[in-house]
C-alpha cells in the first residue's frame, strides 16, 4: 500500500475527491495515478489530510 497526494481532481465509482486529497492505495493503482502525473507521494507524516482507503 502507498499513500498518494491527488495533483488534481480525481472521479472514483462516482466519487469527487479534489486535488491535495491524500488516498491510501494498492502500489498498483498508486502506480498507475503516479503515471498519468495525476498524484505524487504523500509526504511522510503529512497529518494535515486525513487518509482515506480507495481503489482505482
Amino acid at each position: 500500500m502507498k499513500r498518494i497526494e491527488l495533483l488534481e481532481p480525481h472521479e472514483h465509482a462516482g466519487r469527487e475527491y479534489p486535488a491535495g486529497t491524500v488516498l491510501t492505495l494498492s502500489d498498483a493503482d498508486a502506480d498507475w495515478l503516479m503515471a498519468l502525473e495525476k498524484a505524487a507521494l504523500a509526504p511522510a507524516g503529512d497529518e494535515s489530510t486525513q487518509d482515506k482507503e480507495h481503489a482505482a
